[in-house]
């Protein structure tokens, strides 16, 4: 006979400054293209959402003014307001998706728990939880259109299917299960109507059939964790990254791998692409490099252009882009917003260069044809940097043969340089990203990093990102000192007591906030004097209730 499972409640001690924004890094981005509203999850367990006040659905290239910071002076793009947001979970927030048509936002969290918010519904309910992990939950993903289901995977080895009206588990696959290994974490998951692919630590993506739950085939090539996946819509094309530091295409019709990209030279974290052909997409690493890749009219993928277009101070958890923008979330509580650059602009060259046809006699037509005569530039044209430029793969030509000084044309061609270095051409100064800064940051608040329980087991002592050590008091709720900005360790002695009260609860800081978890085991177990609560409202007790207390005082105490 099993035993009860124990209750436990827990509760979040508001922290003083209650301005809208994550309190810790954010993990998950999403964007609403329609409603021109972003979607944050963040590390603290919450969910943001953000009035972006963007058009963001403008489809045609010749619309757009990709370059708006040389032309900052005729065009500012609106600030982004906070909206709102919910305490969605009580532990990181892993990855969120957007779902039936953008009416439901999906969350897989750390709590081992995906929940649905629903944000524009009438009832305004809170986030309520579609389904239960037995560890971490990694990685959640949404076959798009008005499905009515969702995807999540995680370090339970399990990818499950959930229904999003609350009708519980739809499907359920056991990761490796056929293959006898105890490995199987989910790190990475993507799916439509029909498919499923996943993968993770063991560099194997699988592919199962999304209806049944049985493996259609799987594809072995990277050589370090996969981290993320997209999917083409019709389910043939996958575009896997990996901590191999590769971008790779596979081929379901195929069964292998057709092209391995290597514009990055680190850790690949989060791939993004709106295209159902998948032949524009982003990408970003842990150096905090973002890259942008256009595929399109080439008759092969790793003869495409590819470019840098921000660089980050710290690893890009996740990139997604819309209309003219490009968002990037880290391990800050910050949000950057990037003017995305246009692939089909023509490529900036120095005056000392000139047209080189040989040396790009395979390339696709969309690279600018040499000129009959130079065109005036005076500006106004936007035109990719050179020096952004990069390789898309090991067997691919350098961009930069483009452009060459002919003296220069074999030294270029027989260059070698390491992933991701973009070929520096002589003259043009450090090899950089497009965009230097971003063009807006949504800025977060402070979080606890840091906190010791007292030996009273009252109060605790917290440092937040700041560097502010603060006091705390579990029974009232609240901070009551502030010490500034100074170490822990400092302050501990000058407050900490000899105190010897009994654990009665279990404090955290892993969202950002003081959390108080009680379990029913314990939680009655410390003793006090009532009247050195020191409470603000004092309280009465009943006559019967003091000499119970004496009733029950050692015998023999004066």
């Amino acid at each position: 006979m099993g035993r009860n499972a124990r209750k436990r409640i827990s509760y979040v001690l508001p922290l003083a400054d209650s301005a809208g924004g994550h309190r810790l890094g954010v993990n998950g981005l999403a964007v609403d293209p329609q409603n021109s509203i972003l979607y944050s999850g963040g590390r603290d367990g919450v969910i943001c959402a953000w009035d972006l006040q963007l058009d963001l659905n403008k489809t045609n290239a010749e619309e757009r003014d990709p370059f708006a910071d040389s032309n900052a002076a005729d065009y500012k793009p609106p600030p982004t307001q906070f909206r709102q947001q919910v305490q969605a979970h009580t532990h990181w927030i892993n990855d969120i998706v957007l779902a039936q048509d953008n009416s439901a936002l999906v969350s897989a969290s750390s709590d081992i728990t995906v929940k649905v918010w629903r944000p524009a519904a009438i009832d305004k309910l809170p986030p309520q939880t579609i389904g239960l992990h037995t560890d971490y939950v990694k990685r959640v993903a949404s076959p798009g259109g008005n499905e009515n289901w969702v995807a999540s995977g995680g370090l339970d080895r399990k990818v499950s299917l959930w229904d999003l009206n609350g009708a519980g588990k739809k499907l359920e696959i056991a990761v490796g299960e056929d293959e006898n290994t105890a490995k199987g974490s989910v790190y990475a998951l993507a799916v439509t109507p029909s498919i499923i692919a996943s993968g993770g630590p063991e560099s194997i993506v699988r592919v199962w059939d999304a209806r049944s739950g049985k493996r259609i085939t799987k594809f072995v090539g990277h050589t370090d964790n996969v981290r993320d996946i997209l999917l083409a819509k019709d389910g043939d094309m996958i575009l896997t990254g990996s901590s191999d530091q590769t971008v790779k295409v596979w081929s379901m019709t195929a069964g292998r791998c057709m092209y391995t990209l290597t514009m990055h030279n680190d850790s690949v974290w989060s791939l993004h692409s709106d295209s159902p052909e998948l032949d524009v997409f982003y990408s970003s690493d842990r150096s905090g490099m973002v890259a942008k890749s256009d595929v399109r009219n080439c008759a092969e993928m790793d003869e495409g252009l590819s470019l840098a277009i921000c660089q980050e101070h710290e690893g890009v958890n996740k990139v997604v882009a819309a209309g003219d923008y490009v968002w990037t979330a880290t391990s800050s509580s910050s949000i950057n917003r990037w003017n995305d650059v246009e692939t089909a602009a023509e490529v900036e060259l120095p005056e000392s260069y000139r047209w080189h046809r040989n040396s790009v006699s395979t390339m696709r037509s969309r690279y600018p044809s040499p000129p009959a005569v130079s065109p005036q530039t005076n500006g106004a044209t936007p035109k990719i940097p050179l020096k952004s430029l990069l390789r898309m793969s090991n067997t691919a030509p350098f961009p930069q043969a483009l452009a060459t000084k002919e003296a220069d044309v074999s030294t270029l061609a027989s260059s070698t340089r390491k992933p991701s270095e973009v070929l520096a051409v002589p003259d043009q100064g450090v090899v950089g990203p497009v965009r230097n800064l971003p063009d807006f940051c949504i800025e977060g608040q402070n979080g606890l990093i840091k906190h010791h329980l007292l030996n009273d087991r009252r109060r605790v002592l917290t440092l937040d990102t700041a560097g502010e050590v603060v006091l705390w008091d579990l029974l009232q709720c609240a901070p009551i000192k502030s010490y500034g900005k100074k170490h822990m360790e400092d302050v501990l002695p000058e407050i900490n007591t000899q105190d010897s009260v009994a654990h009665w609860c279990a404090v955290d800081t892993r969202i950002g906030s003081l959390t108080c978890v009680l379990e029913e085991n314990y939680c009655f177990d410390a003793e006090t004097y009532a009247d050195e609560l020191e409470l603000e409202e004092k309280i009465e007790f009943r006559e019967d209730h003091r000499s119970m207390y004496i009733l029950h005082w050692p015998a023999g105490t004066d």
